[in-house]
């Protein structure tokens, strides 16, 4: 059996008779009758029915046709994958991304790169507190969007493009602090502190949050720290983005205590090694984030 009779044979089934699928295929009647009957012979049954004007699949020649269409598929597949690759296209890209990064962007990149590259495939992966800047470092991510400070420079040599803010908020349920606004620290300490595994950067600290002296909860992500809150279990720090509309509803409101920190702001940049060269797939999605807008913050 070889491909070149089974694309004939899906002609002939298309076309319903010799004759058009010769033509279409710029061969003579005789050739197309002379592949089908070698496939018959090979596997000792019959595929076509021969005895009404317009041809038609036996039982059999139906089954082994719809088969024969899942490898002709599989093939013109494996043919497209093969000039994707052959051009130093990449098979496979792994993004990672920090859940307190927006992801306007990330979404629309992705999206172009789906339309320009179908035939790569992606790994994303969605960490909290620099979860994808250390799985870059380790070489386990291509590109990924983070955080970003001045001194992560010196965590590796990283390239790194602007492309937007973030903001981190305190917040909590509306019940857990029922006698008014949280003005001072010292109402927190009465409620579980809420908050995000560290990492494993030296400067990634619980002390950079206020958190002595109040229990604390730890979570693996922003989402369940999110669930929490809303369960009413504690207030904690969380990604403006991920409580947007529970913040609009009321069910979670933000606390502005006036001696610590209740608002966080910062710079969100995509980042790669930059021992690292980028093939075609991983330079489209560099540029296409360069020549986004940069996300201000609100």
């Amino acid at each position: 059996m070889k491909l070149e009779q089974l694309r004939m044979l899906s002609r002939i089934v298309e076309c319903g008779s010799l004759k058009l699928a010769a033509e279409s295929l710029h061969k003579t009647q005789p050739a197309l009758s002379m592949a089908i009957k070698k496939l018959e012979d090979e596997y000792g049954f019959k595929i076509l029915n021969r005895d009404s004007y317009r041809l038609s699949l036996t039982e059999e020649g139906l089954s082994f046709y719809r088969k024969s269409q899942e490898l002709l598929l599989n093939s013109h597949q494996l043919n497209s994958l093969g000039q994707h690759l052959g051009a130093g296209n990449e098979p496979l890209i792994r993004v990672a991304f920090d859940q307190v990064c927006p992801y306007t962007q990330v979404l629309k990149v992705l999206k172009l790169c789906q339309q320009e590259y179908p035939l790569t495939e992606f790994k994303i992966s969605e960490k909290s507190r620099f979860g994808a800047l250390d799985m870059l470092r380790n070489k386990q991510a291509d590109l990924v969007v983070s955080p970003w400070w001045p001194t992560l420079y010196a965590a590796g040599d990283f390239d790194t493009l602007p492309i937007g803010h973030f903001r981190i908020l305190m917040v909590a349920a509306p019940e857990l602090f029922p006698d008014g606004p949280v003005t001072h620290s010292e109402q927190l300490k009465s409620q579980v502190h809420l908050t995000i595994e560290t990492s494993r950067f030296s400067f990634d600290s619980d002390s950079l949050m206020l958190d002595k002296g109040v229990r604390r909860w730890k979570a693996q992500d922003g989402f369940t720290v999110k669930q929490l809150l809303l369960a009413g279990l504690g207030w904690g720090y969380v990604a403006e983005h991920l409580v947007t509309d529970e913040l609009e509803r009321g069910e979670l409101i933000r606390l502005t205590p006036s001696d610590v920190e209740y608002s966080v702001m910062g710079e969100v940049r995509l980042i790669r090694n930059l021992e690292d060269s980028l093939g075609p797939v991983a330079s489209m999605i560099w540029q296409s984030f360069a020549q986004m807008e940069t996300l201000p913050i609100k």
